[in-house]
C-alpha cells in the first residue's frame, strides 16, 4: 500500500473515532484504541492498525491475555510483517513466566514458536511469534512502533466474537500490549480501560490524558495483588447484600475478566451470596422460574439491593447495582448477572465484562494499584 494512501486512511480512521469520542479529552497523545461490544457474545472488540493493511485487525479484549495473537491468514496480508526467531530477545521475553514456549525442534535460528490460548473457550494452538508496524496517536501527529505479537491458526478462533481475528492481550506479560507500548515510548506502564455496551476505549494514556482530570481525581485506589500469573487480581475483603455482610471468609482474590459476561463465585460463596439476596430481593418481588444461563431471576418492577465489595477496608467499595447487576431477559423478568462460578475456579471471584462496564479502569501497572469510577450512561452516550 502506497505511503499516501496509509496515511489517508490513519487520518480517516482516526479522525472518525475522534469525531464520535467528543468526551475523551483532547490532550490525548497516547495509544487509543475503540472498543464495541458484541452482544451475542458479551465480548469486547478492540480495533487496531498493523502494518500495511488496508483494514484495521478487530481483536477481543482480553485482560488476562499475555500477549497479542491472531490468524495472520484472514484478511488483507501485510507485506511489512516478519517472523522472530527462536534466539532472538523477543523470543526470550515471550518466554518469561511461561515455560511452555519452546523453538521449533530445539533450533535456535527456527522461527519462536509460541503456545497460544483463547481463554473465551479455554483452547490453545501453536503459534509464531511475529513483528509488525502499529500506528497509533492523534490525527494531527500520528506515530509507529514495531510490535510483537503471535500468528495463530483459524481453529484458535473458536467462540470468539464475529468478525474477531484474534485476541488482544492486555496482562501484565512482557510482550503483553501495554508492556510493550510502555517500552517502546519510554512511558510509565499503565493501562485505561472503559468498557460500555455503546463505545468504549482501550489506552495505555492516564484517565487524565484520555477522559480528562475531573474523571481521574474521582477514581479510588486499590492495590493490585503481586505474584498473579499475569492476571488482574484485587482483594475483597467483604461482601455485603442490600447493606448486610455475608458470613464468608476473606480477603478473597477478585480476578478482572473481559472474556466472561458475568461474575462468577466459587460454589460456597455463591450458595450463601445466593441464599442473602433471595431474601433481600423477595421483600419487594418474586422469584420465577430461570432463565439459562442465569439461576436467579424475579419480576423486574422494583429496584434491586446492591451488591457492595469492601476492598483493602471496608470504606473502600466497590458498588455494583441497576444494570450492571440485573440483566432484563424479556417478558418482565429480570435475572442476576452473578453465577454459580463451580468448586474449583481459579479465583473465588471472576468479576466479568457486565459488571466492568461504565466504569473507567485505571492500571497503575509501575505501582501495581487499580483506580476506578463510575460514569453515567448518559455521560457515555456521546463518547
Amino acid at each position: 500500500m502506497a505511503p499516501s494512501s496509509l496515511n489517508l486512511f490513519i487520518f480517516t480512521f482516526l479522525s472518525v473515532f475522534f469525531i464520535c469520542k467528543s468526551q475523551i479529552s483532547d490532550s490525548v497523545n497516547g495509544v487509543v484504541f475503540p472498543v464495541t461490544k458484541d452482544l451475542p457474545t458479551g465480548q469486547y472488540v478492540a480495533q487496531i492498525r498493523l502494518g500495511d493493511s488496508s483494514e484495521p485487525v478487530k481483536l477481543v479484549v482480553d485482560l488476562a491475555g499475555s500477549f497479542l495473537w491472531f490468524d495472520c491468514s484472514s484478511g488483507d496480508i501485510s507485506l511489512s510483517r516478519r517472523l522472530i526467531s527462536g534466539s532472538s530477545s523477543g523470543c526470550l521475553k515471550a518466554k518469561v513466566g511461561n515455560d511452555r514456549v519452546s523453538s521449533s525442534h530445539g533450533d535456535h535460528n527456527a522461527d519462536c514458536d509460541l503456545l497460544v490460548k483463547n481463554g473465551a473457550v479455554g483452547i490453545s494452538a501453536r503459534g509464531e511469534l511475529a513483528r509488525d508496524v502499529l500506528s497509533f496517536g492523534s490525527v494531527p501527529s500520528p506515530g509507529t512502533v514495531y510490535l510483537l505479537f503471535a500468528c495463530a491458526p483459524p481453529s484458535l478462533l473458536r467462540g470468539l466474537a464475529s468478525g474477531a481475528q484474534g485476541v488482544m492481550g492486555l496482562g501484565r506479560a512482557q510482550i503483553s500490549l501495554p508492556s510493550q507500548l510502555a517500552a517502546e515510548t519510554n512511558e510509565r506502564r499503565r493501562l485505561t480501560i472503559y468498557l460500555s455496551p455503546l463505545n468504549g476505549v482501550v489506552s495505555t494514556s492516564s484517565v487524565e490524558e484520555v477522559f480528562g482530570v475531573a474523571a481521574s481525581r474521582s477514581l479510588v485506589y486499590t492495590p493490585l495483588l503481586t505474584g498473579s500469573s499475569g492476571n488482574y487480581v484485587i482483594n475483597v475483603k467483604s461482601i455485603r447484600v442490600n447493606g448486610e455482610k455475608l458470613s464468608v471468609d476473606g480477603p478473597l482474590a477478585a480476578e478482572l475478566s473481559t472474556m466472561i459476561p458475568y461474575t462468577m463465585l466459587e460454589s460456597s460463596i455463591y450458595t450463601v451470596f445466593a441464599e442473602a439476596y433471595i431474601k433481600a430481593a423477595t421483600e419487594a418481588t418474586s422469584v420465577v422460574a430461570p432463565v439459562a444461563p442465569f439461576e436467579l431471576c424475579f419480576t423486574s418492577e422494583v429496584d434491586f439491593p446492591a451488591v457492595d465489595l469492601a476492598l483493602q477496608s471496608e470504606m473502600v467499595r466497590w458498588r455494583i447495582q441497576g444494570r450492571n447487576l440485573m440483566v432484563d431477559v424479556g417478558g418482565g423478568v429480570r435475572c442476576l448477572g452473578i453465577l454459580d462460578g463451580g468448586s474449583n475456579p481459579v479465583s473465588p471471584i471472576i468479576m466479568g465484562g457486565l459488571q466492568l462496564e461504565d466504569f473507567v479502569l485505571d492500571f497503575d501497572l509501575s505501582n501495581s494499584m487499580m483506580g476506578f469510577g463510575q460514569r453515567t450512561r448518559s455521560d457515555s452516550a456521546s463518547l
